[in-house]
């Protein structure tokens, strides 16, 4: 009796849509997510059961697929908490006799491939952002870094720290003329893109991204009619001037959320301004409770709160521009007119702040003060004091302290030291500390530094540079000192 012929197993054409996608998501805030419909031709007496592979490392599905008649619907969404840098992967589709997928139909059997930017946001002012924590959620690796780029023109006598968005890194230079220029610098090569003058001015700040706006805080002298000039950060093209108060005054950057604009001033400090750039106006303005800082300080912000120092903390409504509540700091030391910071906002309800003014010196040690927002309340106080801008991360603050030569780890809420690096002998530190998920980067007078964060926080990276530093969208290391900007690759 012959073999009987085994039934063939039907064709079932599949037909992927789209056939490839590209999304990109921005750091830790992003929920790229995304449709693939997978239609097929072709019937079979038998079960159709579907079959998809993808890399559960960047996707995972979101919810169960979803079939209508001979299509059949997958919804797919990024994992929280990826690395910046560029993902590629095939999701694999196919249609099979069973679960076990032992019998595949043939022409089923697809690909999708899908393309994952996850880049880095942008540095907007002091120390990255309105919370000022000098975070950037990323890990590096210390064997790929090397320099890209290096801007020294002549004549320069001074240069503030930088802000970056993707293309762009911005600053602005003092020159020997006197004349003040912000520039927008090619964050891949450091060409120039555009520039624009200040003028002869007593002072200006550094630049800061706020919306679609770039913002520069300066005073030609004493009044009540000093301007924060308004930039197209594209092209440099002027907006218009925001006006405030102050006396011979030396800025750090503003900051803002949004379309929100805030800066400390006032003819004689001690004034909250809140601006509306959509606008293109003035929202409110409000007096602090403490009155002891006249300049140098940048707001910090949350979601609805603005927190300014001057020997007390002032929280402010962000809408209204009410004064909310002072917290007494029992322990602040007047140093002069100049604070040369900002309060930090290291997690919900804690704000952390130096403890006194600073004169014309962001290297003055002294001692760091947590604020309990909703206690009204001070949490604690350093028992050491400490000289450049700290950063903090995952419950973790880190700062340098020249009078004690060493760099402290501290636990975010309570203030105890966890661990501490030694100062290299003969150096300082300078300008601000800044922390990814891998390494801390600081400068020194002598250099800059990268140390692991994890086992014996030893150097892993170093350069004879030194100034203020910032990570761009670009993945860029900027060094600022006071004569040029180097910029260094880190991936």
């Amino acid at each position: 009796m012959p073999t009987p012929t085994p039934t063939p197993t039907p064709t079932l054409e599949v037909t992927l849509t789209p056939s490839a996608t590209s999304q990109t998501a921005a750091e830790t805030n992003f929920a790229a997510n995304f449709t693939l419909n997978a239609s097929f031709t072709g019937t079979s007496p038998d079960p159709v059961v579907p079959d998809v592979q993808f890399d559960p490392a960047v996707l995972m599905q979101d919810g169960p697929v979803v079939q209508t008649g001979n299509v059949f619907a997958y919804k797919f969404k990024t994992l929280t908490g990826l690395q910046p840098k560029r993902y590629s992967n095939t999701i694999s589709f196919r249609l099979c006799r069973e679960a076990a997928c032992t019998t595949v139909y043939p022409g089923s059997s697809k690909s999708f491939v899908y393309a994952l930017n996850v880049d880095l946001l942008d540095w907007t002012t002091l120390q990255r952002n309105a919370s000022h924590d000098g975070y950037v959620h990323a890990a590096f690796d210390p064997a790929v870094f090397a320099k890209s780029w290096e801007w020294t023109p002549a004549n320069t006598t001074g240069m503030e720290p930088v802000a970056a968005k993707k293309g762009f890194v911005f600053v602005t230079r003092k020159s020997s003329n006197s004349e003040t220029v912000v520039h927008a610098l090619d964050g891949a090569t450091g060409a120039e893109r555009w520039q624009f003058s200040l003028g002869n001015v007593n002072s200006a700040s550094g630049p800061a991204l706020i919306g679609n706006r770039l913002a520069v805080s300066s005073m030609f002298t004493s009044s009540g009619n000093n301007q924060i000039k308004i930039l197209d950060p594209e092209k440099g093209t002027f907006a218009t001037n925001l006006l405030f108060a102050a006396q011979w005054s030396t800025f750090a950057q503003p900051t803002g959320v949004d379309n929100e604009l805030y800066m400390a001033a006032g003819y004689y400090g001690n004034v909250v301004y809140s601006y509306d750039l959509a606008a293109l106006g003035d929202r409110w303005n409000a007096n602090g409770s403490g009155g002891h800082t006249w300049d140098g300080e940048t707001l910090a912000i949350d979601d609805k709160y603005v927190y300014y120092y001057s020997g007390n903390l002032d929280v402010f409504d962000r809408a209204s521009g009410a004064l909310v509540k002072s917290i007494t700091d029992p322990s602040w030391v007047w140093n002069g007119y100049s604070y040369f910071g900002s309060p930090i906002v290291s997690s919900p309800n804690n704000v952390i702040a130096y403890s006194g003014t600073r004169v014309s010196s962001y290297n003055l040690s002294l001692p760091l003060t947590s604020f309990d927002i909703a206690a009204g309340a001070v949490r604690w106080r350093s028992a050491r004091s400490y000289s450049n801008l700290p950063a903090v991360a995952k419950g973790v603050l880190y700062a340098g302290s020249n009078s004690n030569s060493q760099l402290d780890a501290l636990n975010e809420q309570t203030g105890a030291v966890l661990w501490s690096w030694p100062l290299p002998a003969g150096e300082t530190f300078v300008g601000n500390v800044l922390v990814t998920d891998s390494l801390l980067f600081f400068s020194t007078t002598a250099k800059t530094y990268a140390i692991a964060l994890d086992g014996a926080h030893d150097v892993k990276w170093s350069t004879p540079v030194s100034g203020w530093l910032a990570i761009t969208p670009d993945a860029k290391l900027v060094v600022t000192s006071s004569s040029k900007i180097t910029s260094y690759t880190l991936q």
